[in-house]
């Protein structure tokens, strides 16, 4: 027994009855463009505050010792 929605007509969610096949691949392309630029946008942050693998302090005494 599903939700009446709009005039006592049961609401299906998803339906097929106006499917458009363009626009749901537009939609799908549009998707994976943006997940894209989200990958893209976290590795220039990873790069950004990407810090030295040798300790700070490490690298300053070995450069007193030149």
């Amino acid at each position: 027994m599903g939700e009446d929605g709009i005039l006592g007509k049961e609401l299906e969610v998803d339906s097929d009855v106006n499917e458009d096949r363009n626009r749901e691949q537009q939609l799908d392309a549009s998707f994976q463009d943006w997940y894209r630029n989200i990958g893209y946008w976290v590795q220039q942050k990873e790069d950004m505050t990407q810090v030295p693998k040798a300790s700070v302090f490490d690298a300053a005494a070995d450069t007193d010792t030149e």
